[in-house]
């Protein structure tokens, strides 16, 4: 669908006049080239610079910390929008990073601190345990259930509904669960498919946002308090160490209010110093203050721009529970 340059301009003044000093948040997670896209949920890099293009013809980009800064002050501006990506793979470096300079365009990025270290997390590790099992292997039994591994499709599926599975479980069972699929997979060793401290230091330089989403990207409400506040804190603390300046913002895992985190963990992202905390509830935000530790987001998976630019106006977006 083609609109006229009189559409675009309607368009900012209807969104303009629904939206006041409303802020949208899009987020995504994983972007590839047509053909490498092997995971879920995610866009190819043409969908994705097709996006950018869209918002940034209808939106003020802003990241985080500045719609944050912008709204205290009173001057945040009618179209604001800000995009985040979650997790921290290398694909932000490879693939959207590139696209966001391309466009001139900045993001918030919400990084597993965990995946510094180990390369990728845990999702990812089940896929690449199951996906990558010695090619001998025809079946996979585990947590008593049998999975055929005789095609990649059926890998595939077994390793989602190995995810499925592990989502919910507890941080301590979940890493217990997951080496005992590796030894049953034997599987080669894990690739590095995560950013790098340099990568993270390069695009801070260049007006990108980091901000914390978890250690090992546990769902808080299935922890113990003590091991919640030492998941938001060290994750804050570790990025700091990288970035040499504070880090304000934070992605709730998987991030839906009233089942993975409660008012509890608001608080204690507040006292860990957050001043802004995003969820994966859908929707926009007219108060910034009153939803700082609470922020909706919208995942824009329309590829047509009727639909896209539907999504965003009325708040609406679909979002996946992969955050």
């Amino acid at each position: 669908m083609i609109f006229t340059y009189p559409f675009f301009q309607f368009f900012r003044q209807l969104h303009q006049w629904l939206s006041g000093n409303r802020l949208t948040i899009l987020t995504y997670h994983r972007v590839a080239p047509e053909g490498q896209v092997t995971f879920q949920p995610a866009l190819t890099t043409e969908q994705f610079e097709q996006q950018l293009i869209w918002i940034k013809r209808y939106f003020t980009v802003l990241t985080l910390a500045q719609a944050g800064q912008l709204a205290a002050q009173g001057t945040l501006p009618a179209n604001a929008a800000v995009i985040s990506i979650d997790d921290g793979y290398s694909d932000c470096y490879e693939h959207i990073y590139p696209l966001l300079l391309k466009h001139n365009l900045t993001a918030s990025f919400f990084i597993t601190t965990a995946g510094l270290a180990e390369g990728q997390l845990w999702e990812e590790s089940i896929a690449q345990a199951v996906i990558d099992a010695r090619l001998a292997r025809t079946e996979l039994v585990f947590r008593n259930q049998s999975y055929p591994l005789q095609t990649y499709q059926q890998r595939l599926h077994c390793s989602q509904q190995v995810i499925e599975t592990l989502k919910y479980l507890p941080l301590a069972e979940r890493q217990t669960e997951l080496k005992q699929l590796w030894q049953l997979a034997d599987a080669p060793s894990a690739a590095q498919q995560f950013l790098t401290q340099a990568q993270i230091r390069e695009m801070a330089l260049q007006g990108m946002e980091f901000g914390a989403h978890t250690v090992n990207h546990p769902i808080l409400a299935l922890e113990q308090d003590d091991v919640a506040l030492a998941e938001i804190v060290q994750s804050k603390q570790q990025l700091e160490e990288i970035l040499q300046q504070q880090v304000v913002s934070f992605a709730y895992p998987n991030g839906q209010y009233g089942r993975d985190f409660s008012d509890r963990h608001q608080a204690m992202v507040a006292a860990a110093g957050f001043h802004y905390a995003v969820s994966t509830n859908a929707g926009s935000n007219s108060d910034l203050k009153q939803q700082a530790l609470c922020l909706c987001r919208i995942s824009p998976w329309p590829t047509s721009e009727g639909r896209f630019l539907y999504s965003l106006l009325n708040g609406s977006g679909k979002h996946y529970d992969a955050s």
